[in-house]
């Protein structure tokens, strides 16, 4: 089992989630042991309170048959966090230096526990995760010190640190380097960098380093000066995904909104190769309107990513208001479908979370002024309606345990 996980920055800049899970099942308490783990049914995080004091609730519960969801049956951790799941646990990403990796599993009483943790002391955070196996597994942290390290997510113990010494060196001039979204194909590990100088894009180009995983060395790393900025969401592949055809697609930010003049945009790395495709290049900003950022595919072959409305309030701190759209992208023409219907304007800086049920039904998160909340998505009436809402605070994770 394989599965790539992407946490942002989440307060060193705001950071947007478009992720993607599946339907509900019900779980098996096990034998009365409280100490039987449940690894089925699902999790839910939820953040609230006012900078810096922010506290993550994390919760499980076996369905998602209800209409609202407090923090009554949750567990407290101090700071922001985004959560996932992976082999029946779930991974927590705090917020706060020294960067914590937080592991939890629910027991047969329903109440998620900590069972270990990886603290890297000189970063603030996690930032990206990828599962290669129950025994393998790679991490970025940033804020501070930044790096890729190797854990066994069984033991929780870090086992190795891949160099990279190839990536700072290609651009010696940058002050800090990000590392964030993993895939992997055929045996290597897609990255995205991201440059920056005294806090902006370092220039206008994107960049993916190509890390070989059976010797945990980068062997290259790829560029690309027609989009920039490649700094994905708070969640799975919110900045790669790969279609049916095993191409993979990389969603840049672009440098439109730092001073720079790289358009949101897409590129593909086709199947079977490790360079972009000079023969397709997805203007976002163009087709959509406005600055893009993230992605998600479903397993029905649609595309998803958001837009800004209004450019010049990308970070929401002008306006006080939610400026993100949900919006349908057709990858092969090149081209928007349009907003999706029955979804109101959310703030992305509470996080975008995009998850598919077995039905292939999507759920939306949604936060506004008013509510924090899931809506439904009805793939074959392209209509949506609420599902939940959340009087915890706005939602942070969304997965299926299992």
């Amino acid at each position: 089992m394989k599965k790539s996980l992407h946490f942002a920055l989440a307060l060193l800049l705001p950071a947007y989630l478009l992720t993607g899970c599946s339907d509900d099942e019900n779980p098996e308490p096990g034998d009365g042991d409280s100490n039987t783990p449940i690894e089925t049914g699902y999790t839910i995080s939820t953040v609230s309170g006012a900078w810096p004091d922010l506290t993550t609730y994390i919760q499980w519960t076996d369905d998602l048959g209800f209409s609202s969801i407090g923090n009554e049956s949750a567990v407290e951790l101090t700071g922001g966090a985004g959560t996932v799941t992976f082999d029946g646990a779930m991974y927590a990403t705090p917020f706060g230096a020294p960067a914590n990796l937080v592991k939890y599993v629910v027991s047969s009483d329903s109440i998620p526990q900590e069972e270990q943790r990886i603290v890297v002391p000189g970063a603030n955070t996690f930032s990206t995760l990828y599962f290669k196996s129950e025994t393998e597994a790679y991490g970025t942290v940033a804020g501070g010190i930044s790096k890729l390290i190797v854990f066994d997510p069984t033991t929780m113990r870090i086992t190795d640190e891949v160099s990279l010494n190839l990536i700072t060196d290609r651009l010696p001039e940058a002050t800090r380097t990000y590392y964030l979204d993993m895939l992997e194909r055929d045996d290597k590990l897609f990255m995205g960098v991201h440059y920056e100088n005294s806090g902006l894009p370092a220039n206008d180009s994107a960049y993916v380093a190509v890390i070989d995983l059976n010797t945990n060395t980068v062997e290259k790393v790829l560029s690309d000066g027609r989009t920039g900025m490649i700094f994905g969401g708070q969640a799975p592949n919110s900045g790669m995904v790969q279609d049916s055809n095993g191409d993979i697609y990389v969603q840049a930010l672009g440098t439109s909104n730092a001073g720079g003049t790289s358009p949101s945009g897409v590129l593909r790395i086709s199947n079977g190769q490790t360079d972009f495709d000079q023969d397709y290049f997805f203007d976002l900003e163009a087709a959509v309107g406005n600055i893009c950022y993230g992605i998600y595919h479903t397993s029905g072959g649609r595309t998803f990513t958001a837009n800004v409305q209004d450019a010049s309030d990308f970070w929401e701190f002008a306006t006080g208001q939610p400026q993100f759209k949900y919006v349908e992208i057709d990858l092969a023409a090149t081209s928007s479908l349009g907003a999706v219907p029955g979804l109101p304007t959310t703030y992305g800086t509470r996080t975008m979370i995009i998850h598919e049920m077995e039905n292939q039904n999507l759920l939306f998160t949604i936060a506004t002024n008013e509510e924090n909340a899931v809506y439904e998505f009805d793939v074959s009436g392209n209509s949506a309606s609420k599902f939940f809402t959340s009087t915890g605070g706005y939602i942070t994770g969304l997965e299926k345990l299992d």
